[in-house]
């Protein structure tokens, strides 16, 4: 299934052209393992969650969620660059992701005194540091190592694909060094080159059998548990393998899900990943905080899935809102 428009339920702040079900779906599934690692993460420290368990589903969740959002983020950069021109393209991407991540850095430090009790850590305030950690990715490392993977894309789509990539990808398996903004930039932007190589063949997965489908997804699927299952968290070396698998894994079980009232809810969510990602921090606290103070429970799986749930759920009904609550401001710049 293929739709376009502008509307909020067709909006893409991170890439442009047709909207594509299987490409929501994927997004669906991503950020709702965010939500989940989020909470996982909050979970173990807090010392609810520990041992085996939790550690595999730490390793296993970040060798390829956020590679697939740097996948997404480059399918359909070229048509973009193509349709919109190269001044438009970098203007649509300052309003679309660099606003809304100094826009909720800012707002972060203005609620900051009101939910820093609620914290498992938190530290003092200073203007300086958070400026130079607004300056350099660190205040929400996502959508700023994105823009400027977004920006290396412009400069280099004249490279052909195949070159691209290459490239990216051994300089993403170089030893580590210099800034945090550097290191994820060039770790990351292989897989934005990647999707950009991939582009608009993206589709030719709508007409995938189902058998092939879920004979490949078992397949990937086995290999990235076997691969974490021995070898840990993904070195330098290997991370950059497991991001691609794990991705294709996901595209896969979207094709599978393609068509059906749950890749549907998922397409949904996707579509509605950046409200989520922005704002799924709230929610997920509060509900955690209702879980410990009302219910009086630590109880895992109370605290691991009510909290995603929330943390999914409440952003994605505000983003399909937006427009009637006039929220739009909250996520894309809001005069023209």
């Amino acid at each position: 299934m293929i739709k376009q428009g502008n509307g909020p339920d067709t909006l893409e702040p991170i890439t442009s052209g047709a909207r594509s079900q299987i490409v929501d779906i994927v997004k669906g599934i991503a950020i709702i393992l965010v939500a989940y690692g989020h909470t996982a993460q909050g979970v173990m420290h807090r010392g609810w969650w520990s041992g085996p368990g939790a550690i595999f589903s730490d390793f296993f969740i970040y060798s390829f969620h956020m590679p697939a959002f740097f996948f997404v983020g480059g399918l359909f950069v070229i048509g973009s660059i193509t349709k919109r021109g190269k001044p438009r393209f970098v203007v649509d991407k300052l309003k679309t992701i660099l606003y809304p991540y100094v826009l909720f850095a800012l707002l972060n430090v203005a609620i900051g005194p009101l939910i820093d009790r609620f914290k498992s850590g938190s530290s003092a305030f200073h203007w300086k540091d958070f400026l130079l950690n607004l300056m350099d990715g660190e205040a929400s490392w996502f959508l700023f190592v994105l823009f400027v993977c977004l920006m290396l894309a412009l400069l280099t789509v004249r490279v052909p694909a195949w070159l691209r990539f290459s490239v990216a990808a051994l300089v993403g398996m170089t030893p580590a060094f210099g800034p945090p903004l550097t290191n994820q930039v060039l770790r990351d932007f292989c897989f934005l080159a990647a999707g950009m190589w991939v582009g608009t063949r993206i589709y030719r997965m709508e007409g995938m059998r189902l058998s092939t489908a879920a004979l490949g997804f078992v397949a990937l699927g086995a290999l990235q548990v076997a691969a974490i299952y021995l070898y840990g968290p993904p070195s330098r070396w290997t991370y950059i393998g497991l991001g691609l698998t794990g991705t294709a894994g996901l595209f896969l079980l979207a094709k599978l899900l393609d068509k059906h009232l749950i890749g549907d809810g998922l397409a949904w969510v996707g579509r509605a990943s950046l409200a989520v990602f922005l704002l799924s921090n709230f929610p997920q606290g509060a509900t955690r905080e209702v879980l410990v103070r009302v219910f009086h429970t630590h109880e895992l799986w109370l605290q691991l899935l009510l909290p995603t749930l929330f943390a999914t759920l409440l952003p994605a009904i505000i983003w399909h809102q937006q427009d009637r609550w006039r929220l739009r401001w909250l996520f894309q710049w809001p005069w023209p």
